[in-house]
């Protein structure tokens, strides 16, 4: 069987997304969990929660923002935003209610899922590069360190975002791989000769 023809390579790309998407808020929460081990380590449990869980709160409207944001473009009605508030371990909340047939439901239930990973990520990106182009004084460093901190640390999926993406997930994957197929972008080519199958 030949594993490098036109209609497998799209294929790859198309399992390529969720696996990138769904690993990097599993990094991001681990390293989460790490930097709060290390700060309860030193400072004891309640600041550690204080740092990841009120210190960080612009963390949590971008989180927020981002559920928000990606139900109301792919068609869902959003019906209640909680950027933050500090009862218990839940830090914000949105709900939405899924309009359309069942597929674009299912579609509104990953995007909207998936949606701080995905903003988090651009977001990073945009502040990395204020940082090193933008920042002049000090107090911008810290400003823009303070809102990578943040949002970094806030943009995993939670247990619920992770069931509500797996609706949706293999028709997603389907839309990926036609896109893939006619776009005929290969996203193994950024990473050189490290798949030459490929």
């Amino acid at each position: 069987m030949d594993w490098n023809n036109a209609y497998l390579i799209p294929l790859y790309n198309a399992l390529l997304i969720p696996v990138l998407i769904f690993g990097l808020g599993l990094v991001v929460e681990g390293f989460g969990n790490l930097l709060t081990a290390v700060i309860s380590l030193f400072f004891g449990g309640s600041v550690a929660f204080f740092v990841r869980n009120r210190l960080t709160f612009i963390g949590t409207v971008h989180h927020e923002l981002a559920h928000a944001l990606f139900a109301t473009l792919s068609g869902a009605k959003v019906t209640k935003i909680e950027l933050f508030h500090v009862r218990g371990n839940q830090l914000g909340c949105v709900e939405f209610y899924t309009r359309g047939n069942v597929v674009i439901q299912a579609l509104q239930m990953t995007l909207s899922s998936i949606a701080p990973v995905i903003c988090g990520g651009i977001s990073l990106c945009l502040l990395t590069w204020v940082w090193r182009y933008h920042c002049i004084e000090e107090w911008h460093y810290i400003l823009t360190g303070y809102l990578f901190i943040s949002i970094f640390f806030h943009m995993n999926m939670s247990t619920q975002d992770i069931k509500n993406a797996w609706k949706g997930m293999p028709l997603s994957i389907v839309i990926c791989y036609l896109i893939f197929l006619f776009s005929k972008i290969n996203l193994f080519a950024f990473f050189g000769n490290s798949f030459p199958m490929l």
